[in-house]
């Protein structure tokens, strides 16, 4: 059976505490590194998103608070590999530790007590807060990104578990955009165009791990060369927050 005082005491120390053909070598593909494949984006692309819309659908009256619960934990579950290999992979001990109890600990949020519960839904919108202040002040690209993952991974646990336990979601839905326009703002990738010789100009694009692209429109460059990053996710989840 699920020990709600080791949970409380869990959620309290949080509180605290390019195609890949065209892909260029980077560290992001050595062994230790989260996997950086597109199934492995899309896969986490799908879950958010679904997970998203679900919260959407229960603020606007058309799922029950336990269903969308389920449904958004099923959501999370479905890409859970992809997600922890992200969080892991995130430098800071902080942020990496509350993310991964979020996603981990989640499970269990119906066995919680009331008490319990809050304390959950608290601890994730630290740790959501704090990955988006991170998310602005962190210099490494590479680390923008892990945290971009992260906060979509935690967001709509976040906003589903506060909704549960009387906590409005008012003044937290703008962290959730703020961070995302973060990131998208900070790892857009260099893009030029380039005309040969009879006069097809196409953009040349290069992410911040090295995957470069080539196409037009622009923004089908864009694309491709960020596939690998936590970019898409960003671009994709903006529209759904901002309509919340």
């Amino acid at each position: 059976m699920f020990n709600a005082a080791v949970a409380l005491t869990a959620a309290v120390a949080l509180t605290t505490s390019v195609s890949p053909a065209q892909a260029a070598p980077s560290a992001l593909d050595s062994p230790s590194a989260a996997p950086r494949t597109t199934t492995d984006i899309a896969t986490i692309l799908a879950a958010v998103k679904k997970a998203y819309d679900v919260y959407k659908s229960f603020a606007q009256g058309g799922t029950s608070g336990q269903d969308a619960t389920a449904l958004i934990l099923n959501a999370i579950q479905s890409a859970q590999t992809a997600i922890i290999s992200h969080i892991d992979a995130i430098a800071t001990a902080e942020a990496r530790a509350c993310a991964r109890s979020a996603v981990v600990d989640f499970p269990n949020f119906e066995a919680l007590t009331t008490d319990n519960r809050q304390a959950f839904a608290l601890a994730a919108t630290t740790c959501a807060t704090r990955i988006e202040s991170l998310l602005g002040t962190v210099t490494d690209l590479g680390a923008v990104d892990q945290l971009g993952f992260s906060l979509n991974a935690v967001g709509p646990i976040a906003l589903i578990t506060r909704s549960r336990t009387g906590l409005t979601n008012p003044s937290f839905v703008p962290v959730l955009v703020s961070g995302n326009q973060t990131v998208v703002t900070r790892l857009a990738p260099a893009c030029h165009p380039h005309t040969d010789l009879e006069g097809a100009t196409e953009y040349i694009c290069l992410a911040y791990n090295g995957d470069r692209a080539a196409d037009s429109p622009l923004t089908n460059s864009q694309n491709a060369a960020m596939q690998r990053t936590s970019w898409p996710v960003a671009k994709s989840v903006l529209p759904q927050l901002a309509s919340m």
